[in-house]
């Protein structure tokens, strides 16, 4: 007979993985590790027909097209392998460098920055599958002996640690000449020069201090499964157990 036990421990467990492998994909995905210092503004153009009323026999008249224009002010950036800049005849465009993967030449995707593209989707992938286990321990609390929550929390620190190590990769790959172009020519390791710190290396960063959380609340999670309430209610018969 299958049982489905959710406590306040383990739903907060479930969220708290599920935030942390949506900011680490963030953090994958968006162009955004280093900030570069030079601005580029852009004209936005848009047209509005309007419409006013005239009289009652002639129901709408329309006045000529109305254009405005704004102005728009955007950063060049760069990503773990997505960059965004400014192109001739293009406009501002954002897009991935790394063509040929992990086989792109070093001069374009550097190789600490390969490294560090390994680590973090290993932590990704790991982390995923812990979300996918926390779902799991809610109807199963072990398999083949060994408890779910236990070998969920080591993914989870392992997965902590590979996106660690990602964070520290990423900063020895700053003296790529893609760095330099974009931050200046001091820029060397650990020191982005004119540049800043985007927001997707603190989603990473975000995203392993919830890893380290994820693997400590499991233990919480397993001991809320193991109450006497819950015991006592699975005894009764009851399928569906909700206890906050």
């Amino acid at each position: 007979m299958c049982y489905i036990i959710i406590t306040g421990g383990s739903l907060i467990w479930f969220l708290l993985t599920l935030i942390a492998d949506m900011l680490i994909a963030s953090a994958i995905v968006t162009p955004k590790w280093l900030i570069g210092p030079a601005a580029y503004t852009f004209a936005i153009t848009s047209q509005s027909l309007q419409q006013e009323n005239v009289t009652k026999s002639t129901a709408i008249s329309e006045t000529p097209i109305t254009t405005t224009t704004t102005t728009a002010v955007r950063y060049p950036s760069v990503g773990i392998y997505t960059r965004c800049k400014a192109m001739k005849d293009i406009g501002f465009h954002c897009g991935p460098f790394d063509l040929d993967g992990f086989a792109t030449d070093s001069s374009i995707y550097p190789t600490a920055w390969k490294a560090s593209m390994f680590f973090i989707s290993l932590g990704f992938v790991l982390l995923t599958l812990t979300v996918l286990c926390t779902l799991i321990s809610c109807c199963r609390q072990s398999v083949f002996g060994k408890s779910i929550h236990n070998m969920t929390a080591c993914a989870q620190v392992i997965a902590g640690i590979s996106v660690m190590l990602a964070l520290f990769l990423h900063p020895v790959g700053w003296s790529a000449a893609r760095v330099q172009l974009l931050c200046g020519p001091d820029a060397e390791p650990f020191y982005a020069a004119g540049c800043s710190i985007g927001i997707s290396f603190y989603c990473a960063a975000t995203g392993i201090l919830l890893c380290f959380m994820c693997a400590g609340i499991s233990i919480k999670a397993e001991s809320s499964n193991m109450r006497s309430h819950v015991k006592r209610r699975v005894e009764e018969g009851e399928r569906l157990v909700c206890i906050p």
